[in-house]
């Protein structure tokens, strides 16, 4: 064994101890051949420590690396050093090894899937940092389990399962050897092996182990530091708090012969004073509604601090007039707020807050930076990605289609105007996938365009469809995606940060792609693919381009590395603080405490002190804040806020920022109105604004001018009833509903298909001369019917056809609507002279209203008017669902007065309206009457005029507000991106 000269272990009390001691061994080490490397946990670590050692002005020279970036460094200082695997080559190793051992391994209690394998090789790395090689992490399991073998069946499926791991483990460790390459584990051996003319001489861990820290070294990474051929000196930079947590046993057991030190104290101990809300009987932390809240809060109070520090100077004018009597000239800058860069929100989950912080801490004009790194998967060019894979796995589908042409990260022969033509043509045509069917669909010339790139597009990814070696899939997809993607301008300012992540895209496939290629290259299909690169998209993470300058957004890791006067601990729930172990899937936690995996007490003892540091870490004030919500979902404090008394910190009980005009929209919306928050173009618009008409105005509130009479569907009048704007929307604005994609047809195409049924087989039997249905004849009706709708589904897709016949024919279970049409006539005692099928009604009509006869105009298609043999008619409306209610029914009670008026004007004698029904699919009867007697009949026509005339008066006025009958039609309504709704309030 190669022994350094030097190992010593250099307490702290606290962390700003830590990091000055951090300064002073680099600064004592700044003529060394070579700068010291620092191990600290994160790569926000590393940057933090980079300046806290510039602002240190020490000559303090370092180079901060994570534990990975140690073995990178330390690889490249071997004499020739090997190629290392890649986490790609690793996980395809790893998946030809578990399909290996599981082929060999009868009756496996669990399915082999590739997220399963990722864990594996996660637990093989993790007993390998532990020294535990795969023998004996075999020989410990099954001492564990010999006396439950063959009493206990979950004992043996345990033990089946350690084999087939253990057998795993082998094959990947000889698959691997056999590349040639090295992974982490094997550089270890390489490195202790092959001395290096150019060895690191000193190494500062200032990072504790794995127990202590997430991000910590392991057992076999200080073994290596005592083996590491040139390493003359190790120092263990850590503090009481996390000693006392039980690193300092576990560190005397990894490094035999530490000599401790006690850094020594450059100054006098800073302890921050701990900021608390004013009630003294309250908890000693803020509580906010949500994360949201926390940043508004917390912009709030640095801005009024500024604010506060600017008029506090304004009023003393520093500059020239002397300080208050008993004041000494340099303490007019004791109250100063810090500087933005010297403040610091810390969190333990990143991902909110640095979302959040656009809309926040942006928006109120501060400045920030960041240094942690955000999930490739968020980028909006990892959703381009998943445009085309959905494209192949839902079999060219018209909605992915759509999506894909439609998407603005690729560039496609084809205008937006185009691609909705060709959404509304596949629609039509009940295109509902398979490359086939859409070479060979004849589209309208306004969308051959976008159907030649559907076309195209589908033909380039095809191959995706049919099995192949993995490799060749994700070239495939590689290929499409560098070869479609839109061009970024040079002014772009998305630009730069959109150019990174296509790059790191592009990069994964080609790696992922290398490595099948390489090692394995299994059948892939386009479920695999989409797997597999999902889960490679979100285990990469991307670290946006940050600010230079500006508050600092980061974990609490790196916050222990950095210099800051103000800190803010955010977000303190339960299961972030401290944050939830990651379980193992495979063992439970006694098994794992005999391969050497901590117990939960020394990760909280760890998680507490942690915290504890935390908390003295700045130099002026902290401050802890707390959410009740997350995700909408409840959450309770972190028990570790119990812990913030042991900081024996000093309070300052301050009140909440006062509500002031912060934010932009609190300028603009809050009176009197300020212009002057906004800059260029955005100011001109914000000082036209204040002379804008009033909210209350009409016209805000779906209120056009008047319209010019003319003739109206009724079925368009009976839509205002439902909902007037939904009028406006399809019949003014003529907007088109967005089509859907269903197997089967939409209710609109339904009921086109059923008076097309009913109006054919009609017509046929009034052609054979069939006359009235009757009990006599209503088998040969039935019979005729049976055959039409045989005839007209033919032309119904497979899926469709089936569901049609049972509608119109019934089922053992339920009679169809046919049998309750024919059945009926023939119940009626009054035969049918002649049936107007698909009767038009246009044309000018008199209506009785409140304020006299009026005439107005209309048009309308009455489903079938039955002439009977008393001089009266029956009218009868065909509807797939319920029949509406009697009190907003327009359709077939003005139907009936327009047919009473066309027949007088066209047959020369009076026809008055005997009866009018509704045939309903759905409700509880098929025939339903609008009336049931004369008075009734009498009472129902008169509201229905009325109620057409109040409508029509109502559209001529202008009158067009979003005001539905049912608030629950808005969850269906094709026309919700255009409507008001949430401006006029709650319907």
């Amino acid at each position: 064994m190669i022994t350094p000269r030097r190992t010593r272990l250099v307490r702290v009390a606290d962390p700003h101890a830590f990091r000055q001691a951090i300064v002073q061994l680099c600064a004592d080490a700044a003529d060394a051949p070579a700068a010291p490397l620092v191990v600290v946990p994160t790569r926000g670590a590393g940057h933090q420590l980079r300046q806290t050692l510039q602002h240190a002005q020490q000559n303090a020279v370092a180079e901060a690396v994570t534990r990975e970036q140690l073995y990178d460094r330390l690889h490249a200082r071997l004499p020739q050093p090997p190629r290392r695997l890649t986490s790609f080559d690793r996980d395809v190793i790893a998946q030809a090894a578990a399909r290996h051992a599981a082929s060999s391994t009868p009756d496996l209690p669990f399915r082999l899937r590739p997220g399963l394998v990722a864990e594996i090789l996660r637990f093989y790395d993790l007993l390998r940092r532990q020294s535990q090689h795969v023998q004996r992490f075999e020989e410990l399991i099954e001492q564990q389990l010999a006396g439950h073998m063959g009493t206990d069946p979950g004992a043996d499926r345990m033990l089946q399962q350690t084999q087939f791991l253990a057998e795993t483990f082998r094959e990947y460790e000889r698959r691997a050897r056999g590349t040639g390459a090295v992974d982490e584990h094997m550089l270890r051996e390489r490195l202790v092996a092959d001395p290096s003319p150019r060895p690191a001489v000193h190494i500062v861990v200032a990072v504790p182990d794995w127990i202590a820290d997430p991000d910590g070294l392991y057992v076999a990474d200080f073994d290596l530091l005592t083996r590491l051929p040139g390493l003359a000196v190790i120092d263990v930079v850590t503090t009481e708090a996390t000693l006392e947590s039980g690193f300092h046993e576990r560190l005397h057991t990894w490094l035999p012969g530490l000599e401790e030190v006690a850094a020594p104290r450059g100054q006098a101990r800073v302890r921050p004073t701990l900021i608390t809300p004013p009630d003294p009987a309250g908890p000693i932390w803020f509580t906010y509604r949500d994360r949201e809240e926390e940043l508004i809060a917390i912009a709030r109070r640095i801005r009024q601090e500024r604010t506060e520090a600017t008029a506090e100077a304004e009023a003393l004018d520093v500059r020239t007039a002397s300080p208050p009597k008993g004041q000494f000239a340099g303490q007019a800058h004791a109250t100063r707020p810090p500087a933005l860069d010297r403040i610091a929100v810390v969190f333990k989950r990143p991902l909110p807050y640095l979302y959040l912080a656009d809309d926040t801490l942006a928006a109120a004009g501060i400045p920030y930076q960041i240094s942690d790194a955000l999930p490739l998967a968020a980028e909006p060019t990892a959703a381009a990605l998943d445009l085309a894979i959905d494209l192949v796995a839902s079999a060219f589908s018209r909605s992915a289609i759509v999506a894909l042409l439609r998407s603005p990260h690729f560039t496609f022969a084809a205008s937006r105007a185009e691609t909705s033509a060709l959404d509304h043509a596949l629609s039509d045509q009940r295109y509902l996938g398979e490359l086939s069917r859409l070479e060979a669909l004849a589209v309208p010339k306004r969308a051959e365009a976008a159907h030649a790139a559907a076309v195209a597009v589908a033909r380039e990814l095809s191959p995706l469809l049919d099995a192949r070696p993995a490799s060749q899939q994700l070239s495939t997809l590689v290929a499409f995606f560098d070869g479609h993607i839109r061009p970024l301008a040079a002014d772009d300012p998305y630009g730069p940060r959109e150019r990174r992540a296509r790059t790191a895209i592009l990069e994964t496939l080609a790696y992922g792609a290398a490595a099948y290629a390489a090692h394995d290259d299994p059948s892939w299909t386009i479920d695999d693919v989409a797997a597999a690169v999902r889960r490679w998209i979100e285990a990469e993470t991307f670290a946006p381009e940050s600010a230079p300058r500006g508050v600092h957004l980061l974990d609490d890791q790196a916050a222990r590395f950095g210099d800051f006067e103000s800190m803010t601990i955010v977000g303190v729930i339960e299961g972030d603080w401290p944050e939830r172990a990651r379980r193992n899937i495979f063992y439970p936690s006694n098994l794992m405490k005999a391969l050497g995996w901590p117990s939960e007490k020394d990760r909280r003892a760890a998680a507490d002190a942690r915290f504890l540091d935390l908390l003295a870490s700045s130099s002026r004030e902290v401050a802890v804040s707390v959410v009740t919500l997350d995700d909408e979902a409840l959450v309770e404090p972190s028990s570790v806020l119990d812990e913030i008394p042991r900081a024996r910190l000093s309070t300052d009980r301050r009140p909440a920022a006062a509500a002031s005009r912060v934010f932009l929209d609190e300028a603009l919306t809050l009176d009197p109105v300020d212009p002057g928050a906004l800059r260029g173009d955005a100011r001109e618009w914000g000082e036209m604004r204040p002379a804008r008409s009033p909210r209350g105005e009409a016209r805000f509130h779906g209120d056009l001018p008047p319209l010019p009479p003319r003739a109206w569907s009724v079925s368009a009048l009976e839509t205002y009833l439902g909902c007037p704007f939904k009028f406006f929307a399809q019949h003014l604005l003529h907007l088109e509903e967005d089509p859907d994609d269903e197997e089967v047809m939409d209710p609109r195409r339904q009921g086109q298909f059923v008076h097309k049924v009913f109006e054919e087989f009609f017509r046929t039997w009034q052609a054979k001369g069939g006359g009235a249905i009757t009990p006599a004849n209503l088998d040969a009706a039935n019979a005729l019917f049976t055959s039409e709708v045989d005839r007209l589904i033919d032309r119904l897709p497979a899926a469709e056809a089936g569901l049609e016949r049972t509608r119109l024919l019934g089922s053992p279970a339920a009679a169809g609507l046919g049998d309750a049409v024919l059945r009926m006539e023939a119940e009626r005692p009054v035969a049918v002279v002649e049936r107007l099928l698909e009767h038009r009604l246009t044309g000018e009509f008199a209506i009785e209203t409140a304020g006299g006869t009026r005439t107005v105009a209309l048009k309308g298609k009455a489903d079938r008017v039955d002439l009977l043999a008393d001089g009266t008619f029956r009218l009868i409306d065909y509807k797939l669902g319920w029949p509406p209610q009697r009190g907003r029914a327009l359709q077939l009670p003005i139907y009936s007065l327009c047919a009473e008026q066309e027949l007088a004007r066209t047959r020369g004698r009076r026809w008055s309206v005997g009866e009018a029904v509704y045939l309903a699919f759905k409700g509880p009867r098929r025939v339903v009457p609008l009336f049931t007697n004369a008075t009734e009949r009498a009472d129902v026509l008169t509201k229905a005029q009325q109620r057409l005339a109040d409508t029509l008066d109502a559209i001529e006025r202008g009158e067009f507000p979003p005001t539905p009958d049912d608030v629950h039609r808005c969850e269906t309504c094709s026309f919700a991106a255009v409507c008001r709704k949430d401006y006029v309030g709650d319907v």
